[in-house]
């Protein structure tokens, strides 16, 4: 019997903000993949291609430093 919750899971997309805001510093890719795959454990783990197309597309709050690692926005002020 399939167990149902009150509650929506976080999307990949919120736990890479998550993981972002935590940090103290940006992150490249492979990074918050391994970061991704050890608090998930997915069945198909996230490969840092995965994690770049996410964050391509949150560039409204994200953004790519000059040495490739990513960073919200909002703590670059």
């Amino acid at each position: 019997m399939p167990i149902y919750c009150d509650f929506d899971m976080p999307t990949a997309d919120e736990h890479i903000l998550r993981i972002l805001g935590e940090a103290p510093e940006g992150l490249f890719a492979s990074d918050i993949a391994e970061r991704l795959n050890r608090e998930l454990r997915p069945a198909s783990a996230y490969k840092s291609v995965d994690i770049a197309n996410y964050v391509k597309g949150m560039s409204n709050l994200i953004t790519q430093l000059p040495d490739g690692r990513w960073m919200l926005k909002r703590l670059m002020l």
